[in-house]
């Protein structure tokens, strides 16, 4: 089960967070060469208020034919030994 695109095509995967809590979204693509991932940080700070979320938007596009997971953890940087707060994961199929 998953999403399916063609080489070429590409998908959008949105996630909320907060970056001025210390929290971002990582990942980590289990076949990383079967997708290219680049991602765009988009606040919903209005007149200069802080501590507004933020859309965390990643762009998926097939590399190659092949399936991969990619795992998003919610996390903050420094807290290495720390569960993440959140986790999203994505199966990915590229035809």
């Amino acid at each position: 089960m998953g999403t399916t695109i063609k080489v070429g095509e590409s998908i959008t995967h949105e996630l909320d967070g907060n970056p001025t809590t210390g929290y971002t979204w990582q990942y980590k693509a289990e076949n990383p060469e079967i997708v290219k991932i680049s991602e765009e940080i988009v606040s919903e700070n209005k007149d200069g208020m802080a501590g507004t979320p933020s859309k965390f938007k990643y762009k998926i596009e097939g590399v190659k034919r092949g399936s991969t997971q990619i795992l998003f953890t919610y996390q903050r940087s420094w807290e290495k030994d720390v569960a993440p707060a959140q986790t999203d994961t994505l199966n990915i199929n590229v035809e």
